[in-house]
């Protein structure tokens, strides 16, 4: 196991602690079908889902930001195809709402490290296809 799959492994175990104190039943973590797509953590909360996905950082860099914006347009496509799948899987309701949300994480130890939710990075009005949406601006929870 490398040094950065380690630091991945810390920052979900972290984000999914994070998310079980503030109210979200945790359903499934890293969840996937194995047609090359995952879902880090799915949870839920007031009755709505929401498929998490979990970026960790050791610092926030001026090039490359931090960690939320490794989250770009191809992984969001990847995904909402994780989602797509997980729906069809578990056969949800039509009038279940579903989340993308991010949680970017920063470890410098086991007792310094930040973590920031990002809401509705892609909000799902659900039909047949859970790719029909409307693109939100992030929210800092």
């Amino acid at each position: 196991m490398t040094e950065t799959w380690l630091l991945g492994q810390t920052g979900e175990e972290l984000a999914a602690n994070y998310l079980s104190k503030h109210g979200y039943q945790i359903l499934h973590h890293n969840w996937n079908l194995h047609k090359g797509c995952e879902l880090d953590l799915v949870a839920r909360k007031d009755g709505e889902l929401h498929f998490f996905e979990v970026k960790t950082r050791r610092k926030v860099s001026q090039i490359y930001g931090g960690p939320e914006s490794a989250v770009n347009a191809e992984k969001q496509r990847h995904i909402q195809a994780a989602i797509s799948y997980y729906i069809s899987y578990y056969k949800f309701e039509p009038d279940t709402t579903l989340h993308l949300d991010v949680i970017s994480v920063v470890y410098r130890n086991e007792s310094d490290y930040d973590i920031k939710i990002y809401e509705d990075v892609y909000f799902f009005e659900f039909s047949r296809s859970p790719y029909k949406g409307r693109r939100r601006g992030w929210r800092y929870m």
